[in-house]
């Protein structure tokens, strides 16, 4: 898919008809458009969702027509918001728009009533013709499917959610929605219900216990549905309430009297994250230590009392303790004792050389009783290493949670400081910003509660469907429906493993490209990694072969969520092109819309982000506010960026509004 040019007419605060030509050129193919916070640069990447799905990521989604337009109209006449999009896909030159009407009812309405909707998708066929899309909705989610809009249109301030401790299931969203396995999905669907009738059949004409059974397994299949939305809604509560996080902590960023407080916060934090990475590695390093030598105390008694066993049987000469076997042999067969008197077969002392070698017993004995004392000898030392190396751990431990206990002190005073401040409404920031990480605790805290529910049910589960599989029936109508619930289940779960299977395959190819990228652009020896779990974490090595989880700065959690976003756009387009198989993964060549990717990185990395922006996808469009359009970005991007506007904000007595204006000048 390829922009070409972007209308936009009376769209929220876009006033009148404003226009965005993207870049085509492959050695330029950047667009900039320069916004002030405000200005409508989140307004500008609504577009796309509006057009493509008729929908909104913004306060009041459901005001649409401008409020200048709607104030210059008289009353009962009609303002039209209009987006048009003309743009390239697979070859074939398409131009979509989604127009709504509004009738003004009244002098002072601002808002109108939507009157008339139309939705249009004209297309240029092999000849040259202009044919219209008789169904215009379903063509667009098919070039650029639903699914996909978060990867692709995005802000760049908050895609570090990725790599959050509770990211795993962003990032695996992320990865199933680029796959786009349709096929497999509905095939799971379908069986599930599949299963479900039969279910019903065996519910109808089977005996009581069948029918109890199976009814107690549809309650709690049932239940687990009603946990898993109820999670899915908690987790999207969480993400909202992160979101606004974010931005609430940029605003006090930005405002004089509050910055330093700020930046020193998120310097603490880094800190505390730091000890609390440590804190984490010393608890795994407890643990392991005490999963290898933690016996070792309980052992002891056992030891002392055979280490006693033993000496006791070398003073009764049951065991040797310096005569060997093998010493007595030797002098034997040379016929010599070692005072110098012969040996000869019968004689006396030849008699008593030989009772030596009963008393000194088997070689077997020797070595087993010599490797015995050893090893209880070790093993006493291991103790002693162990409670040493316990004691260490547990000093580090409690140095790192007092450095954590100082430095949360530190924060707390900082929180105080800036709810006191009266200035531009910091303090009520402040307050906002402590109600929020509340709300992220307890949303936090529900979502691990219904995820444990949802296991144990889970295992409940399990057993019912085991007692079902045994349960006795005569009834063969029941009987026929248990099979072929059983076989359908049995293509789910089938399935369900292959696409798992894609999935990984999937994982792993977008875990050697995050890392590419990110290394790439990082300037310290980390390296980026998607874990079994789906987990984006940032590592180090430790040694020859430990790997150990780094804190992550809010720039590195950014860089390493763009180097993700941008691995998925490379995978989409291989995939595309590749030769391979592709009936389950046909990929696409998509462009990428970023709002505000610089906001948390320090000169250098927005240096190397901009760097590497143009790699990233056949086209990229950068939407910047003028305090990120640094010297470090510029420098990168002002000379390869083919297009650039500025959103021109107006704010007048009655409403506020935006022109899009092209310019070649440096912000």
């Amino acid at each position: 898919m390829e922009l070409k040019r972007l209308e936009v007419e009376n769209f929220r605060q876009f006033y009148g008809t404003q226009e965005v030509s993207f870049s085509l050129e492959e050695s330029n193919n950047v667009t900039v458009v320069h916004g002030d916070n405000g200005a409508g640069k989140t307004t500008l990447l609504n577009t796309f969702l509006w057009l493509f799905y008729n929908e909104l990521t913004l306060p009041q989604p459901d005001k649409i027509a401008t409020e200048r337009a709607l104030d210059e109209a008289s009353v009962n006449s009609r303002v039209p918001a209009r987006v048009k999009l003309e743009f390239k896909d697979q070859g074939r030159q398409y131009t979509a728009e989604r127009k709504q009407v509004f009738q003004k009812r009244s002098q002072t309405d601002l808002s109108g009533v939507q009157v008339d909707e139309d939705l249009t998708l004209e297309y240029i066929d092999e000849r040259g013709n202009h044919k219209q899309r008789n169904n215009p909705k379903s063509a667009l989610k098919r070039i650029l499917p639903q699914r996909l809009r978060e990867i692709f249109f995005f802000d760049g301030e908050t895609i570090s959610e990725l790599t959050a401790d509770d990211g795993q299931e962003k990032v695996q969203s992320a990865i199933r929605n680029i796959m786009g396995l349709e096929i497999l999905e509905r095939a799971i669907r379908h069986l599930d219900a599949v299963e479900g009738r039969f279910e019903d059949t065996m519910d109808e004409y089977g005996s009581n216990e069948l029918s109890d059974l199976v009814s107690k397994k549809q309650d709690i299949k049932s239940k687990i549905d009603s946990l898993e939305n109820e999670r899915e809604n908690l987790q999207q509560s969480r993400t909202e309430t992160e979101r606004e996080l974010t931005q609430t902590e940029e605003r006090l960023s930005e405002l004089e009297d509050s910055r330093e407080l700020q930046e020193e916060r998120d310097r603490l934090r880094t800190n505390l994250d730091n000890i609390d990475t440590d804190i984490e590695n010393i608890d795994d390093e407890t643990g392991s230590v005490i999963s290898d030598s933690g016996h070792l105390p309980f052992a002891m008694p056992a030891v002392e009392e055979t280490a006693r066993m033993l000496q006791e049987k070398r003073r009764k000469g049951e065991i040797p303790s310096e005569i060997k076997t093998q010493f007595v042999e030797d002098l034997l067969d040379i016929e010599e004792c070692i005072c110098g008197r012969p040996l000869h077969h019968g004689s006396g002392a030849r008699e008593e050389v030989s009772q030596w070698r009963e008393r000194a017993g088997s070689t077997e004995l020797e070595e087993a009783a010599m490797n015995i004392v050893g090893r209880l000898s070790e093993i006493g030392e291991r103790q002693t290493d162990l409670y040493d190396d316990i004691d260490e751990l547990l000093a580090e431990r409690s140095a790192k949670r007092d450095r954590k206990q100082k430095l949360q002190e530190q924060l707390d005073e900082i929180s105080e400081t800036l709810s006191e401040i009266e200035t531009e409404d910091i303090g009520k920031l402040e307050e906002r910003r402590q109600d929020l990480k509340s709300d992220i605790e307890e949303l936090s805290k529900s979502i691990g509660g219904v995820e444990r529910e949802i296991n144990d049910r889970e295992e409940t589960l399990s057993e019912i469907e085991e007692d079902i599989s045994d349960a006795r029936e005569e009834n063969e109508v029941a009987n026929q429906a248990r099979r072929r619930a059983r076989t359908a289940g049995y293509l789910r779960d089938q399935i369900d493993a292959l696409f798992k299977k894609y999935q990984d395959k999937v994982r792993k190819s977008v875990n050697d490209k995050v890392n590419q990228t990110f290394q790439s652009i990082i300037e310290k020896e980390y390296y980026a990694q998607i874990s079994d779990e789906y987990a984006l974490r940032i590592l180090k090595d430790v040694g020859d072969t430990e790997q150990e989880l780094v804190a992550k700065s809010t720039g590195e959690r950014q860089v390493a969520s763009l180097s993700f976003i941008a691995s998925l756009v490379s995978l989409a387009k291989n995939q595309y092109e590749s030769d391979q198989d592709t009936t389950y993964f046909t990929g696409g060549i998509y462009p990428m819309l970023m709002d505000s990717p610089f906001g948390y990185l320090d000169p250098t990395y927005q240096r190397r982000v901009s760097q590497k922006l143009p790699e990233m996808a056949e086209q990229v469009v950068v939407l910047v506010t003028e305090s990120q359009w640094s010297d470090a970005v510029a420098g990168e991007l002002a000379d390869i960026a083919g297009q650039r506007y500025k959103l021109q904000y107006h704010d007048e007595q009655k409403y506020e509004y935006t022109e899009i204006v092209p310019t070649g000048e440096t912000y």
